[in-house]
């Protein structure tokens, strides 16, 4: 509403004719659309339609209706466009030749009732070539030849109709009222812009002459219900402006070539909203805890409006539309998003369309197909690809009927190809060898990946076992926005691809194992020699291909599960709260092997003791000893104990103040002691991890509250170390409390 004030003639533009003036400035200022907009904005009149036309030319771009005086001009729309500048140009002028074109048609033959469709046709075809300085002076004053010859259409075949004699039904009246052909015309531009424009100019003109027809039908027409669709179709077209400007003309980050119109935005199969949400959050953030941030907060602000009803009508919710639409931080490349900022002016996109923001698993799908995207075309930056895979967590928590289409998805198209290169070449010629190549011979990039590649395929296994529980498309309630809160159409188009064929878990499950084992050895010949179908791994039909299972139970492939655990127990840290989620690719990968969770989250927390983690799952063992192999637990965790008592028995032994305390000790016990610590491996002796009296004490009487249930032999064995862990901790904690007194 910035272009009100500029002068008289400024003054008296309307609400309406001000908006469309301020999207053609600002589509001229945006760098991506100004050449697709426009270029049906020169900044002067083709001079050669100055030029007297030959007759010849124009004899040619005609064509008789065959049984009447009609002439029509060439259904070449080509061909036409010449004619339609001549003879529309007086409505360029001022209001007294406007007739001209009139005459003109008349000399044709062509302004009969039946022709009324055919000249607003010819009129919307002109508006797309006329130039945008020219055009304004028709939106504001009342000497508006466009205007006036449009409302002049509508009387003229009101007032032949009944000169005539001819008895219209009610419905074709109103179509002539409202000018449905040019309403439908407007709806197909894809000059958005332009669109606008000649909108408000047949607005306008509809407004105009339904006054004098509700007048001359006694109130079957009505000025109201005449103009109420063209107000609905300039709110529809604000939507539309705004989406193309804020994404700076990226409308289809998924793929797609649809033109963005008002007709193909209210089909239900072409546009998905949550992409366009998904593309505008991704410009200012990839980070996805910070994007759900977002989300929540614009569901609850009490300030977003939509464009699409007549909250948006207001001065003050204009400017905030054109700040969103100005916005300098939407030329900046995805994958380098700006950030969140305090700038309150500058809304997103999700804050105009604020009920999708209910859809969390929808929103986060389409960031992840767009970052894969992104990625697949840039693999050296790993870091897409990460925020991806964080992405489609949300996806897999808040579990969809789309969500393994999408994870399958991204897979295939994406990951695997990377993964058939790495471990058989570029035979297959799916990827540049020049680019990936470097890429997989960096230890770094390719650690980071082969960590990507677990991920995708956990999730996918998890997915599969949520599937049968999801609940069918949810109901969608209706809203006063629009486009109206409905299905996605990219996310549709994965599921009824992944419906089309079956998702085989067992081929799942073990090219999980098969990248599992590959991480911690390196070495394609191991692996060819256990995995007899190893050669058709990574295919793009391998997952859904029933695969032979791998061979089960040897001592190497024990080995590296073990070698998995002690892994991601010395990459732990922090507290382990109430769930072994961060092990679940190596519960994965024990399956495989034959081997059941008991055994796995036994052994873990088994190394997060040896390693002296004790504290870190307090609240882990608590919750799930019952999920655990008790009697390994306790044998193992009692030979950590004897490591940890028979180093301070050793320790106090060498200072003189508190060798006095191993007297307090039974000889049998420490004896005992110290054989149990000597049968710990190398290996383990080098983990096994200093740990203070107090912690020892804590686990041996954790142990012996388990141990109670379980055979003689190791209750016995749990009771004698709480026995002499406690008798430790209490002498020594005397003879600290004594020399600290002496002093």
């Amino acid at each position: 509403d910035d272009q009100e004030g500029g002068g008289d003639s400024m003054e008296k533009l309307s609400p309406w004719a001000s908006e469309s003036l301020s999207w053609i400035s600002a589509a001229s200022k945006n760098d991506a659309l100004k050449h697709r907009f426009m270029q049906s904005f020169p900044n002067a009149q083709n001079q050669g339609d100055k030029k007297p036309l030959e007759f010849s030319k124009f004899a040619m771009a005609c064509q008789s209706s065959g049984d009447n005086d009609r002439v029509y001009l060439t259904k070449v729309k080509r061909s036409r466009l010449p004619i339609l500048r001549r003879i529309f140009r007086p409505l360029l002028q001022d209001l007294f030749v406007f007739k001209v074109v009139n005459s003109l048609f008349g000399h044709l033959g062509i302004l009969g009732i039946e022709d009324f469709d055919t000249l607003q046709k010819y009129l919307g075809e002109w508006m797309t070539m006329v130039a945008t300085d020219i055009a304004k002076s028709n939106m504001s004053g009342t000497w508006r030849p466009m205007v006036r010859w449009l409302q002049d259409l509508i009387l003229n075949a009101y007032d032949i109709s009944q000169q005539e004699q001819q008895t219209l039904d009610d419905d074709f009246l109103r179509k002539t009222a409202k000018l449905e052909s040019l309403m439908k015309f407007c709806m197909e531009m894809e000059d958005l812009p332009k669109a606008f424009l000649l909108a408000v100019i047949c607005m306008e003109a509809v407004s105009s002459a339904s006054i004098q027809l509700e007048l001359k039908t006694y109130g079957k027409i009505t000025q109201l219900e005449s103009v109420q669709p063209w107000e609905d179709l300039l709110r529809k077209l604000r939507v539309c402006l705004l989406v193309s400007l804020r994404l700076a003309g990226d409308v289809s980050p998924t793929g797609g070539i649809e033109p963005l119109t008002v007709s193909s935005v209210s089909r239900p199969d072409i546009f998905s909203v949550y992409s366009w949400i998904a593309r505008d959050e991704l410009s200012l953030s990839h980070d996805n805890q910070v994007v759900i941030a977002l989300e929540s907060a614009c569901l609850s602000s009490s300030l977003a409006f939509y464009p699409s009803t007549v909250d948006g009508d207001s001065t003050r919710r204009k400017k905030t539309i054109f700040l969103s639409c100005n916005d300098p931080r939407q030329g900046v490349s995805l994958r380098n998003p700006t950030g969140l900022t305090n700038d309150t002016n500058s809304r997103s996109l999700l804050f105009f369309l604020k009920d999708h923001a209910r859809f969390t698993p929808h929103l986060a799908a389409n960031r992840a197909l767009i970052l894969a995207s992104l990625w697949g075309k840039t693999p050296e930056h790993l870091y897409l690809l990460k925020h991806a895979i964080s992405a489609l967590r949300t996806v897999v928590d808040r579990v969809e009927g789309f969500s393994l289409a999408v994870l399958v998805e991204i897979y295939q198209s994406r990951i695997r190809p990377v993964c058939r290169a790495m471990l058989f070449g570029f035979g297959e010629h799916e990827l540049s060898e020049d680019v990936v190549s470097p890429l997989i011979e960096d230890p770094v990039w390719l650690c980071e990946f082969i960590t990507v590649v677990k991920q995708i395929l956990s999730m996918i296994i998890e997915c599969m076992s949520k599937m049968p529980s999801v609940n069918a498309s949810k109901n969608l309630e209706p809203s006063e926005m629009w486009p109206p809160l409905r299905e996605c159409p990219v996310l549709n188009v994965l599921v009824r691809k992944l419906r089309d064929v079956q998702l085989q878990l067992s081929s799942v499950e073990l090219h999980h194992t098969i990248f599992f084992a590959f991480e911690m050895t390196r070495s394609i010949e191991s692996l060819e020699s256990v995995v007899p179908s190893f050669a058709s791994l990574f295919l793009i039909g391998t997952l859904f291909s029933e695969m032979p299972p791998m061979p089960k139970g040897s001592i190497q492939q024990k080995g590296l599960l073990d070698k998995a655990i002690v892994d991601h127990a010395e990459k732990t840290s922090g507290p382990v709260v109430d769930n072994f989620t961060r092990i679940n690719d190596v519960v994965l990968f024990a399956k495989a092997l034959g081997l059941d969770a008991k055994y796995v989250r036994t052994q873990y927390l088994i190394e997060m003791i040896r390693l002296g983690k004790d504290t870190s799952i307090n609240d882990l063992l608590g919750a799930s000893s019952p999920s655990l192999d008790r009697a390994l637990f306790a044998e193992k965790v009692v030979q950590i104990i004897c490591s940890r008592l028979n180093a301070t028995i050793t320790s106090l032994k060498s200072t003189k103040n508190y060798r006095g305390i191993l007297s307090l000790l039974d000889a049998d016990a420490s004896r005992w002691v110290r054989e149990e610590a000597a049968k710990c491996s190398p290996s383990q002796q080098h983990r096994n991890a200093r740990a203070s009296l107090i912690t020892t004490y804590s686990m041996a009487m954790r142990v012996q509250s388990m141990s109670e249930s379980l055979d003689n032999s190791l209750s016995a064995k749990s009771n004698a170390l709480s026995l002499m862990s406690g008798t430790l901790l209490k002498a020594v904690q005397a003879q600290e409390q004594e020399a600290v007194m002496s002093v």
